[in-house]
């Protein structure tokens, strides 16, 4: 706990103060650019650098003083491209402790105590309810978009059992994150602790915390039953399924019982970090209860989508301009059959039978992978793609595009 302490410390010092230092994790050796890479986008530096942060934190009773001179070489150099807004909340990220420091022989209860204050009951008077999270000490809530609808005005209950009247500042029905603002708070509600999603491991376990049929602050636990499953978005309800508005969303699956008025409650992590939004069920026949099979919206995204809210700032679909399809002879990746001309992917100088095995690092396993991995992103933002062409292992950085401008 010293070592990691220590790292985040001097990674701290180091961001603050703007070092950069000369080393710069790459990846495997044969592996080359097809273009020269644009400008990165200082959102997807953020992301690198979480990521780098993962690791290092992850692995660092393992690493040698070498190891770990060289990733936090790496971050500082991915840090450069950062604005000072996207430094500053890496920053917060970094030193914000977890909530629970070791959970003892009841981690459920530890997590439950951590997680319940940042909580509230959303209210659409004649339409229904949903959970939300404290996203800041600004009187923010995140919740689904589909928990608030078409509505302005919602009730929210606070952890105290007040209620007060939010606003809806914002919403994006394609990844199903609204953002709320209340009228009024109190010293009950407390803002959440968000941890990253790039470190989730099947498995590990998570405790959901929500309002299911109105019982308010009822929480469940289970694991993570599943990283990456595609499920279609909210918009794909309201638009239909070729509308701009649907997107196949990568999920978090968990067992931990969640129901119908979990929605836009948190998943937390055995430290008490939010790592999830309670999103869905998959139900069977005329079941319409928990089967053991839910859905999270990852918390990187519902942030990502919250800050983007906040700011007044574009949250289209992302377009990357190909048609693929999975393949069924034993290999893994998205085989593309048809690149659509001046697109993204055109232009990034991906062609037809390239096979996309890996996206900023992260294995793509199909096709659905990618869709769903590229529509949880944003227009204007960058992906490394990395792809088989002939035998070879090449990358490309690609400038994703906006869907709703192409099907103008």
């Amino acid at each position: 706990m010293g070592v990691t302490a220590g790292i985040a410390a001097t990674v701290v010092g180091l961001l603050v103060a703007g070092v950069a230092i000369g080393w710069l994790v790459r990846g495997p050796q044969n592996v080359q650019a097809v273009q020269e890479a644009p400008e990165s986008d200082t959102s997807e530096s953020a992301l690198i650098v979480g990521a780098l942060v993962d690791r290092l934190v992850a692995s660092s009773s393992t690493l040698s003083p070498e190891e770990i001179e060289v990733l936090v070489g790496a971050l500082i150099a991915e840090a450069a491209g950062m604005s000072d807004s996207d430094i500053e909340s890496m920053v917060r990220q970094l030193i914000a402790d977890a909530r629970v420091k070791e959970g003892g022989p009841e981690p459920v209860v530890a997590v439950a105590e951590a997680v319940t204050p940042s909580v509230v009951l959303v209210t659409d008077p004649g339409v229904g309810q949903g959970s939300g999270i404290a996203f800041d000490d600004e009187g923010h809530i995140v919740t689904n978009a589909h928990v608030v609808g078409d509505s302005v005005d919602v009730i929210v209950t606070l952890p105290s059992g007040r209620r007060v009247e939010a606003t809806v500042v914002g919403a994006d029905i394609r990844r199903d994150v609204a953002v709320l603002l209340l009228a009024d708070s109190d010293d009950s509600l407390v803002p959440a602790v968000f941890g990253p999603s790039d470190a989730l491991r099947v498995g590990q376990t998570a405790v959901a915390v929500g309002s299911p049929f109105d019982l308010n602050r009822t929480v469940t636990a289970g694991i993570i039953s599943a990283l990456g499953r595609v499920v279609p978005s909210y918009g794909c309800q309201v638009g239909g399924d070729t509308s701009a508005l649907c997107a196949g969303v990568s999920m978090i699956q968990t067992d931990a019982p969640i129901n119908p008025g979990n929605s836009g409650g948190p998943l937390a992590d055995r430290s008490g970090r939010v790592i999830g939004m309670n999103t869905s069920i998959r139900t069977e026949g005329f079941l319409t209860a928990n089967i053991g099979v839910g859905f999270a919206l990852p918390s990187d995204t519902v942030v990502l989508v919250a800050e983007r809210l906040l700011a007044g700032e574009p949250v289209g679909t992302a377009w990357l301009g190909i048609r693929g399809e999975s393949l069924t002879d034993g290999r893994a990746g998205a085989s593309i059959v048809e690149v659509t001309p001046d697109s993204p992917a055109d232009l990034a100088g991906l062609s037809t039978d390239d096979l996309i095995v890996a996206s900023d690092g992260r294995p793509i396993g199909a096709m659905d992978t990618l869709r769903a991995d590229i529509q949880l992103r944003l227009p204007g933002m960058t992906v490394t793609l990395e792809f088989i062409r002939d035998g070879e292992r090449l990358s490309t950085v690609v400038e994703l595009g906006a869907l709703d401008e192409f099907l103008e």
